[in-house]
């Protein structure tokens, strides 16, 4: 399967999931001592992920652009919430757009199409932001894994519970 055919059968099966989920509860769930809807949200938009590229390790020889799930941090509010990342993997991972899971729907970041009260939201809520995805990519420099905040770490480690036979406590 080529590419682009990968990257539309994951938007498909993750617009299957989107459309079963309580995105005011999410957004309550990122930001709160009981993060279980977000981590299990999170974890099933890695299985998929998993489940429609038969791997969650990118390299750069195999893929060219992907979405993937990840975890956005606004650096000024600290505002936590899921999302989808557009990635170059070619260019070292380099960030091309997201996706945010709002309690307002889903918004993309810089689309023509945004109402104003979607871009005043994404504006106040995260710009500027981090973000954490949850597959491994080759070679990436743009993502600081060495000093992920714990909140985040355990959120990214929630999707990885099942692999290679090992739970994490």
């Amino acid at each position: 399967m080529e590419d682009r055919d990968l990257q539309r059968d994951f938007i498909m099966r993750l617009n299957g999931l989107l459309f079963t989920l309580d995105l005011k509860k999410l957004d309550i769930s990122c930001n709160s001592e009981d993060d279980s809807y977000a981590k299990d949200t999170l974890k099933k938009m890695h299985d998929i992920f998993i489940e429609v590229y038969k791997t969650d390790y990118l390299d750069s020889c195999t893929y060219e652009f992907v979405e993937v799930p990840a975890i956005i941090k606004g650096k000024n509010t600290g505002h936590i919430g899921l999302g989808i990342v557009s990635l170059d993997i070619q260019s070292f991972g380099e960030h091309w757009g997201t996706f945010f899971l709002t309690p307002k729907g889903v918004i993309e970041q810089g689309s023509e199409k945004l109402f104003a009260y979607e871009r005043e939201y994404v504006n106040q809520t995260y710009i500027p932001y981090d973000y954490w995805y949850t597959v491994s990519l080759e070679r990436d420099y743009h993502v600081d894994f060495d000093n992920v905040p714990e909140k985040i770490g355990d959120m990214l480690n929630a999707c990885h519970t099942d692999q290679l036979g090992m739970k994490m406590e």
